[in-house]
C-alpha cells in the first residue's frame, strides 16, 4: 500500500507545513493523521466541530480525513469521530473500501483500534454520499478497549464459527446479566465456550460494544440507495445478539435504526425478528409500514406474512393485523 502523506494537528489545528496535497500514485494508499497533544485538541475543539486533514490523492481522486475530538453531536460527545471525505468533483460514483486504524504509540506501529468498512460509494463532497466514516470510532477514554485488544488477563475463550475470541469474565458479567449467569453460575469453571448459532463478526462486534460502547459501522450507516438491503440483515443479527445477552441499550439502538431501514423487501424479516425477540417498537413500525402500503395488505392479511416469517404465533399476528385494520376477525 502506497504512502499518501501525513497531516500534523497541533494546538487544535492543522499545521501550515502539512497543508499541501500528496499523490500516492497508486490505487490503494494510506494517510497518517498525527494528533500532537490530544488533551489540548480535546479542550480546544468543541463537540460538533471538525479538523480537516491535508488533502491526499489515492486512485486518482483527492481525499481528506475529517476528525472530531469530541464527536459530531451531543449523542456522540464521548467519542472520537472520523470520516473519509471525497474532496473532488466527479461525474460518477467511486467505489471504495477504507480502514481507520488508531495507533497510540507510533514508535511501536501497533494498531490498537481498527474499523474496516464495507465497500461504499462516494459522490462529490457536498453530496450526502460524499463522506463515509465513524461517528463513534472510539471512546475518548477507552482502557477496556486496550484490554480486549491486548488480551492481557483474559480468562475465558469463545469459539464462534471457527474463530476464537479471548475475553474477561468480570467485564462481560458487569455489562450483561446473561453472561454473569453463564460465566459465574454454580460449578461453572470452564474457560472455553463454543457458540454455534452466531456469526463470528457479529460476536466480535458485540464484544467491542461491551468493552467500549462503540457501535459497528452497519449500525451507524444511514438508510439510502439500497443500504437498507445490505445492512438490515446484519443489524437484525446484531439485534438478536443484543437481546440474547440482555444488552437493552444496544437493543434499543438497533430497533431504532432498523425502523428507518424498513422497506417492502425487509419488512417480513424484521417483523419475524421483532416478534421473536420481543421488540415491540420495531413490530409496531413494521405494521405501520404495511398499513401504509396497499400492495402489502392483501398478501399479509391473507397469511402471507405468516408464511414468509414462519411466525410461531399466528393468532398473535392476526390480532395485530386486526388492530391496524388489515384483517377482520
Amino acid at each position: 500500500m502506497a504512502f499518501a502523506g501525513a497531516s500534523l494537528v497541533a494546538d487544535g489545528m492543522l499545521c501550515a507545513s502539512t497543508k499541501s496535497a500528496v499523490d500516492s500514485g497508486a490505487d490503494s494508499g494510506y494517510h497518517l493523521l498525527i494528533v500532537e497533544g490530544y488533551s489540548r485538541t480535546k479542550e480546544t475543539t468543541p463537540n460538533g466541530e471538525w479538523i480537516e486533514s491535508r488533502p491526499f490523492i489515492v486512485g486518482g481522486r483527492r481525499w481528506t480525513i475529517d476528525y472530531s475530538a469530541n464527536g459530531d453531536n451531543s449523542e456522540d460527545e464521548e467519542f472520537i469521530s472520523v470520516f473519509l471525505v471525497l474532496d473532488d468533483d466527479i461525474n460518477h460514483s467511486v467505489k471504495v473500501q477504507y480502514v481507520f486504524s488508531f495507533i497510540d504509540q507510533p514508535e511501536l506501529r501497533v494498531s490498537k483500534h481498527i474499523r474496516q468498512s464495507e465497500p461504499v460509494f462516494f459522490y462529490e463532497r457536498h453530496d450526502v454520499h460524499g463522506h463515509h466514516g465513524q461517528f463513534r470510532f472510539m471512546k475518548r477514554e477507552s482502557h477496556f478497549a486496550d484490554l480486549l485488544l491486548s488480551k492481557e488477563g483474559a480468562d475465558i475463550t469463545f469459539e464462534v464459527a471457527g474463530e476464537k475470541f479471548a475475553a474477561h469474565r468480570c467485564v462481560l458479567a458487569a455489562r450483561s446479566s446473561i453472561f454473569k449467569a453463564q460465566l459465574f453460575g454454580a460449578m461453572n469453571e470452564s474457560s472455553f465456550v463454543k457458540i454455534t448459532d452466531m456469526k463470528a463478526d457479529v460476536f466480535g462486534s458485540l464484544l467491542t460494544y461491551i468493552y467500549t460502547d462503540a457501535l459497528p459501522e452497519f449500525v451507524d450507516m444511514e438508510a439510502y440507495d439500497g443500504h437498507e438491503i445490505i445492512y438490515a440483515p446484519r443489524l437484525l443479527q446484531f439485534l438478536e445478539a443484543a437481546e440474547r445477552y440482555d444488552l437493552q441499550r444496544l437493543k434499543s439502538i438497533c430497533e431504532e435504526k432498523l425502523a428507518s431501514f424498513i422497506r417492502a423487501e425487509t419488512v417480513a424479516d424484521m417483523f419475524a425478528v421483532a416478534e421473536r425477540r420481543r421488540c415491540f417498537g420495531l413490530k409496531e413500525a413494521c405494521l405501520e409500514f404495511i398499513k401504509a402500503d396497499p400492495s402489502l395488505h392483501a398478501t399479509f392479511a391473507a397469511g402471507g406474512l405468516g408464511q414468509i416469517t414462519g411466525t410461531r404465533s399466528p393468532s398473535l399476528l392476526k390480532r395485530l393485523l386486526s388492530k391496524f385494520g388489515l384483517l377482520k376477525l
